[in-house]
């Protein structure tokens, strides 16, 4: 099935900078990878203030299914694109009931303080092309706060980090996002979402009683190196007050 529809995926990611790939994870392969993602250890969690589970990092590689996960996303994002593609970050959001949203946001585009003291690029320290995917876990709907996307944006960091709040986050400024026009992208079970880091993009409180799971896959290209142990650990290391700081969130 991808292979006959990839011309017009790559229409859509060449015009709009993301795209919905429908039944691209088998629902099987979705079932194990969250006994896999329960069962993980040496793995970083966050939780909000009530104590619910927000998020969990750097599990991609924490049982066979993540694993096979990893490989079959790579596998696509080659087909699609025509070059190979080597994971930077991970992440798996749990949005329980009444999970608060995020602001619409770039990923990436912000400064942070380092161990020494210096002034970093966000990603654009390590490099300067990144696609993202989106695995759905569960249903996401408006209901419960799925991803909204708006077409991605040109240039650098220099001309997108004009956009943004410059608060240590890549949020866009208001101005801005009044401007722009948001996609409500619904997802069933093994979806996925392939957008660029330059996508403007946000998503509402879930006003269910279920929580919205998802992961997300950061990748960058094969060709200029892995850099996923250098960002966990510049994450880790760094001097911005939130524990996101690397993270793109709020």
């Amino acid at each position: 099935m991808l292979d006959n529809d990839i011309k017009k995926y790559m229409e859509e990611i060449n015009t709009k900078g993301f795209v919905r790939i429908p039944e691209a994870i088998s629902k099987e392969l979705i079932e194990c990878c969250i006994e896999d993602i329960q069962k993980a250890t040496d793995i970083d969690t966050y939780y909000d203030q009530n104590g619910f589970l927000r998020r969990i990092e750097k599990l991609y590689d924490k049982g066979q299914s993540l694993i096979n996960l990893n490989n079959d996303i790579t596998k696509i994002l080659s087909i699609i694109f025509g070059f190979d593609f080597v994971i930077f970050k991970d992440k798996y959001n749990a949005k329980p009931p009444n999970g608060e949203g995020f602001f619409a946001h770039y990923d990436g585009v912000f400064y942070f303080i380092n161990e020494s003291n210096k002034q970093e690029r966000g990603w654009y320290k390590y490099t300067d092309y990144f696609m993202n995917v989106l695995i759905a876990l569960d249903k996401c709907d408006e209901e419960n706060g799925t991803i909204e996307l708006s077409c991605a944006h040109k240039g650098g960091f220099d001309k997108l980090l004009q956009n943004t709040k410059k608060n240590g986050t890549p949020d866009i400024i208001e101005s801005v996002e009044k401007e722009l026009i948001f996609e409500s992208v619904e997802l069933n079970v093994g979806d996925v979402v392939i957008f660029s880091n330059t996508c403007p993009h946000r998503s509402s409180k879930n006003t269910s009683d279920k929580s919205r799971r998802t992961l997300y896959y950061t990748y960058t290209k094969q060709l200029e190196g892995s850099y996923y142990d250098q960002y966990f650990l510049d994450k880790k290391n760094s001097k911005n007050k939130s524990s996101k700081s690397l993270s793109g969130e709020k």
